[in-house]
């Protein structure tokens, strides 16, 4: 049996919030997930892989799976600490303390979303900046690097000078040849047409300077005002965001008939296809959370 590898992209159609937990002194009071080792914010595999399975079980075919799936998550069993090992769901997903006491991994392997593309204003318009490193990352090709102090863009930038929030830098025209197969995403052609690429070590920065940022307040009921106190700050991945991930098909541990590799990804598709519409991440409720995913018919590398 093969493994089933998916390299999926995806859109923010909302601002994503995926909190790296708890209050912290600095810019914003909740700050989001960001990778350790670039300090650039990422949506982790875990939010992914939980969400994805939550969403999955209305996609499944028949009323007896659903009901089945649906009793495993909100089951009320004292006797039973967490799934029941047994539906459908459980098994792709994978399940901890189960009917029978025993615990299984996922056939499924959610890996962190990573920044493809940020959206960044700038005199000229909105442009979308990325890395040689990261296009490279995802099999696109690029004519020419960047120097440490210039940047390259797929368009004609007015007098070769262009702005990325507090930074103003040259910039020379290049052409980037993108992979195939990265789906029908709402602004990827604005994206691949508005593309600046910046030197790696900027990158950061510069996502760091543009993120989000928004302010709420918690409202007293019998006053109907802003209550004391109650002020906090929260940041998020902005809109039109680009962004790839992978989910690999652990094929070696398929063993039911009904669960190989396409069967399996079929049910993550399904709840993949429901992050455009319910969402992830917090603040569901103000606007926040859609994601639109694609390359979800993609064969298998």
């Amino acid at each position: 049996m093969n493994e089933l590898k998916k390299t999926c992209f995806a859109i923010s159609l909302d601002p994503l919030h995926v909190g790296a937990g708890g209050y912290r002194l600095g810019r914003v009071d909740n700050t989001i997930v960001r990778d350790p080792g670039t300090n650039l914010p990422k949506i982790p595999g875990s939010s992914i892989a939980g969400v994805c399975r939550n969403y999955a079980i209305y996609g499944l075919d028949g009323p007896d799976k659903v009901k089945n799936a649906r009793d495993c998550a909100l089951h009320d069993d004292p006797k039973v600490k967490n799934n029941c090992g047994q539906c459908i769901i459980c098994q792709t997903f994978g399940f901890a303390s189960g009917r029978d006491k025993k615990n299984q991994m996922g056939l499924l392997k959610f890996f962190d979303a990573m920044i493809t593309a940020f959206p960044v204003a700038t005199m000229c318009g909105p442009v979308w900046v990325s890395t040689p490193e990261i296009l490279q990352g995802i099999g696109a090709k690029i004519e020419g690097q960047p120097a440490p102090d210039s940047l390259l863009a797929a368009f004609d930038v007015p007098g070769h000078k262009i702005n990325l929030g507090w930074l103003y830098m040259s910039c020379q025209k290049t052409t980037v040849q993108w992979p195939t197969g990265m789906g029908n995403l709402p602004q990827l052609e604005n994206i691949q047409n508005r593309l600046i690429i910046a030197p790696g070590e900027l990158f950061a920065e510069i996502v760091n300077a543009n993120l989000e940022v928004r302010t709420s307040v918690s409202i007293d009921f019998e006053t109907g005002a802003a209550k004391s106190g109650a002020l906090f700050t929260y940041e998020a991945i902005p809109r039109a965001t680009l962004l790839n991930f992978d989910i690999v098909v652990d094929s070696h541990r398929c063993t039911q008939p009904e669960l190989q590799d396409q069967a399996v990804w079929e049910i993550a598709k399904k709840g993949l296809e429901r992050f455009a519409v319910l969402g992830l991440g917090g603040m569901n409720t103000r606007g926040f959370g859609r994601m639109q995913v694609t390359n979800l018919d993609r064969e298998g590398e």
